[in-house]
């Protein structure tokens, strides 16, 4: 349907005691107010952890800056959603709502991104399959791709009134096909992840000697299994949202809100939590993070080769090559 309908008057403002929300409102509820100002609270307060662990820290301005992005977008989203309660009708609130929360997760797995890289730089290069810069140009381009289709996406779905189905299709086709690009990134990042891993558990006579002290401790284990959760966390969401959207803004899942506060809100919340309590300034430090940044430049990358016999690392990292010990 092009045109508006029959009983629409041109100029009317709605209200809940006016309008049928089911009918003219932009989601099909009213948002919770206090599951809403409960979710605000929290991002703000993991977004005050974040600048003071940046501070402290200073790990890198990329790292705090997508973080901050990521929960500063949230944060917008969660009051335009509280603005919505009483006016769910408001155009402009439902795409302040739609855009924010639907691009602050593409921040926060950039930040996730800018890991891999570094933990294969203190692990020791050699190990992986790619190089590790390989790793984070490959999946920080593959964000801006997703953030670019989502917003595009949303915008032209929200830019339209509700009877222009043909348009609001359109953004909304757009917006789940970015929406499912981001799937499969989070999806490729978590089997080069696992799949370094695993390397590392089978190669232990390779791994750089100069971080052991660091890759040994407790702490960083941790470290790397939050960022682990927090990458499951946004799969879970992501993948929830592709969902969601699938069937329009119109249909019964996205005007589900318990189900859009389980499974976008409380998973972004624990991917956000994962990162802040497992910092990288926390799980890495400060100077390991630093040098892991500048040897993913300036390391030499070895290509790892078959297995012919016993190999063993050299002492010095830079020049660090699989010498075959011969038998």
């Amino acid at each position: 349907m092009s045109a508006p309908p029959p009983d629409y008057i041109e100029g009317f403002v709605c209200t809940l005691a006016t309008c049928d929300i089911k009918k003219w409102g932009y989601i099909h509820y009213q948002p919770s107010m206090a599951g809403n100002v409960l979710f605000l609270v929290l991002i703000l307060l993991i977004a005050v952890a974040q600048l003071v662990l940046g501070i402290k820290y200073k790990i890198g301005g990329l790292w705090v800056t997508c973080m901050i992005l990521g929960l500063a977008s949230e944060s917008i989203g969660y009051v335009a959603r509280i603005l919505m309660h009483p006016d769910p009708f408001n155009r402009v609130y439902f795409l302040i709502y739609l855009i924010c929360l639907t691009l602050g997760p593409v921040f926060i797995a950039a930040s996730i991104y800018l890991c891999l890289g570094r933990v294969v730089v203190i692990y020791g290069n050699h190990i992986s399959r790619i190089r590790p810069h390989i790793y984070t140009l490959f999946f920080m381009g593959c964000d801006s791709i997703s953030l670019v289709v989502q917003a595009v996406g949303g915008g032209i779905a929200a830019s339209f009134p509700v009877w222009n189905k043909k348009m609001i299709d359109l953004g909304t086709h757009i917006l789940v096909a970015g929406l499912s690009f981001q799937v499969a990134s989070l999806f490729a990042f978590s089997v080069c992840s696992i799949d370094f891993l695993i390397r590392v558990k089978r190669n232990p006579d390779k791994l750089n000697p100069d971080n052991a002290d660091l890759y040994n401790s407790k702490k960083f284990k941790i470290f790397l299994a939050s960022i682990l959760l927090a990458t499951s966390c946004l799969f879970v969401r992501t993948v929830f949202r592709s969902v969601e959207l699938s069937e329009g803004f119109s249909g019964k899942p996205a005007n589900n809100e318990t189900q859009f506060m389980v499974l976008d809100g409380v998973m972004v919340i624990l991917a956000s939590l994962c990162l802040t309590f497992m910092h990288p300034g926390i799980g890495i430090g400060k100077e390991a993070w630093q040098q892991a940044r500048d040897d993913i430049e300036t390391a030499e990358y070895v290509a790892p080769k078959p297995k012919m016999g016993k190999y063993r690392p050299n002492i010095t990292y830079q020049e660090r090559t699989p010498v075959e010990i011969r038998e």
